[in-house]
């Protein structure tokens, strides 16, 4: 009886703990590794791994916190290569937007519109085409179009929002100076639940400090 009393409390030890990893829950790491994040890298070193964990874990983004709305074209400097979409806003009096996708190193759409956008060829349409932006457009003659368009009255009200940050393509130094990055993924627990996961990342001074891990559970209606 002895001998069988500290086998039952390995087994008591090891339901409690794999209990604790099932259903909801969150975790702060602040040692060692997670997904092959490592805390203590920088900024740069972050981005390298996020880029290796993306495919296994299935998400192709990150949010950057704060970055914010820009209020001037000039103030996007060189920033534009780096992401996947700009969305170009007016929200004085009724809602109009612009959203320029790109692909590669061209626009691949023009949208416009308030709450439902419409494909278009060019934007704005009521300007010479030398302005313009249009499909198919480099995305690096972008900024040098969005100023002449932002000196024109009708559009000097207009903000710049980036997408998120897109992992296949390089690194944007400006990364060094936002300090919490999110993403998430998704998984398959069973037939009828899936997994979704959080995950905040805070840098200080330079370094990354922790990884917060929100998991929850929710079921799948077919």
């Amino acid at each position: 009886m002895k001998k069988i009393l500290p086998i039952l409390l390995v087994l008591f030890c090891i339901a409690g703990c794999k209990k604790e990893k099932q259903g909801n829950y969150s975790e702060t790491i602040t040692k060692g590794e997670k997904w092959g994040i490592k805390i203590g890298s920088s900024h740069a070193e972050v981005y390298t791994q996020l880029q290796k964990a993306g495919p296994s874990l299935d998400f192709q983004h990150v949010a950057i916190f704060g970055h914010k709305p820009y209020s001037s074209p000039e103030s996007l400097g060189q920033l534009l290569p780096y992401y996947y979409a700009l969305t170009i806003y007016n929200n004085t009096g009724t809602l109009d937007r612009v959203v320029l996708l790109f692909s590669g190193d061209k626009v691949q759409q023009i949208a416009t519109g308030g709450g439902l956008t419409t494909p278009v060829s060019k934007w704005p349409e009521n300007v010479a085409d030398d302005i313009a932006i249009k499909v198919d457009d480099p995305v690096a003659g972008l900024t040098a179009k969005l100023i002449k368009i932002h000196q024109l009255p009708a559009y000097t009200a207009y903000g710049f929002v980036l997408s998120d940050k897109p992992l296949n393509k390089p690194y944007d130094p400006d990364m060094n100076n936002h300090d919490d990055w999110q993403f998430g993924f998704s998984d398959f627990v069973s037939a009828s639940i899936s997994g979704s996961s959080t995950v905040t990342l805070h840098f200080k001074a330079g370094k990354l400090e922790s990884i917060d891990h929100d998991y929850r559970e929710g079921q799948i209606f077919n």
